[in-house]
């Protein structure tokens, strides 16, 4: 069975083939399906929309509505996302991890790749709030999205299993840290100029020099474990249902350092006053979070080492990101004004400390 290519290609007779199959639909059929697409312009490499869907007996036992992640439909970007493994990982992610994973993620009905294409299906989640980094959230949505990436990294702390899924992203591996200098490199030629009127200087400084020893950093690297990470971890992909939290978009999902996520989630979801004041007591809560979920031997030092690792990580994909932005549109826009100055946190951090000479 083809997948789609895009997201008219959805077509009432191939989801109910695909419902069928999973199990999700029995006797009744899809008659109707009407597309409402999500955060147009804030796309990277796939378009996303909500499927409303209309069954010939009104079925009560299929979803009313899923949403569709597909891949997106720029030559160029898509090419892009499959030579990171993209598409592969979070399709692997949601067929061979999801559901033992020790937080909530949407549930998955239905997901395959093909010939550079790929498609996921899964729960609408949209009557639930949804982090926004351009509107803010409260310290209490910070103290409670950390404590859901702890109990992550907790569940997966040292695991072997990890190296038994190649789709995973290894960003400690040299032969991908060498890849990542060249996608940088590209990126940072691309948009310097642009950058250079929205960063601070010395921000600006560490972004230059970064590009030709960004292999090396990470190549070099020393960390005291490495564990199951979202990738990019940021109150945009979290939704809030009450005091849980149902994490999504585990695209860029990935077996390395813990500071990774913790420093994504402190630059991209607080401002600059507000990692400043909370960012100590959050490292301290993860910490904790960590320890109660069975993580001996890791502390306050080790976390704001692996931070160091994790904002450099930030700056990086801060610039590859802007090139494969719609900036034509008030999305794409709104994220690189609201997002650019946070990246003071490097200087802030004095990242730069770690680019060697």
């Amino acid at each position: 069975m083809g997948i789609p290519r895009t997201i008219a290609d959805i077509t009432p007779g191939w989801l109910t083939e695909v419902l069928r199959d999973g199990g999700f639909l029995t006797s009744d059929q899809v008659e109707s399906v009407r597309f409402d697409p999500i955060g147009e312009g804030m796309g990277f490499v796939g378009d996303v929309a909500r499927l409303c869907i209309e069954y010939s007996g009104g079925s009560d036992e299929a979803p009313p509505t899923l949403v569709a992640k597909i891949a997106v439909s720029n030559d160029e970007v898509r090419k892009f996302a499959n030579r990171a493994g993209l598409y592969a990982a979070e399709i692997g992610f949601y067929t061979e991890l999801g559901q033992n994973l020790g937080v909530r993620i949407p549930r998955f009905y239905y997901g395959a790749t093909a010939d550079g294409y790929f498609i996921l299906l899964l729960e609408d989640l949209s009557h639930l709030r949804v982090g926004d980094e351009t509107r803010l959230g409260s310290i209490e949505d910070a103290e409670a999205a950390v404590r859901n990436v702890a109990r992550l990294h907790a569940r997966w702390w040292d695991s072997e299993q990890l190296a038994g899924y190649q789709w995973l992203y290894r960003p400690l591996d040299p032969m991908s840290a060498q890849s990542r200098q060249q996608i940088y490199l590209d990126a940072w030629t691309a948009v310097s100029c642009q950058l250079k009127s929205v960063l601070h200087a010395d921000v600006y400084e560490v972004g230059e020099r970064l590009g030709p020893k960004l292999a090396q950093i990470w190549s070099n690297a020393s960390v005291p474990a490495l564990t199951l990470n979202h990738g990019d971890y940021r109150l945009a992909n979290l939704f809030f249902d009450g005091d849980q939290i149902v994490t999504f978009d585990w695209q860029f999902a990935q077996h390395g350092p813990p500071g990774i996520d913790l420093a994504d989630f402190l630059v991209w979801s607080l401002t600059n006053d507000q990692r400043r004041t909370h960012e100590t007591s959050l490292i301290d809560l993860y910490v904790e979070t960590l320890a109660e979920n069975g993580v001996q031997n890791y502390n306050r030092e080790q976390g704001l080492q692996d931070c160091l690792l994790g904002m450099l990580r930030n700056l990086e994909n801060y610039v590859i990101s802007i090139p494969n932005l719609a900036m034509d549109s008030d999305p794409g826009q709104a994220w690189v004004d609201a997002v650019s100055p946070r990246m003071i946190a490097l200087a802030d951090w004095d990242c730069g400390a770690l680019i060697p000479a």
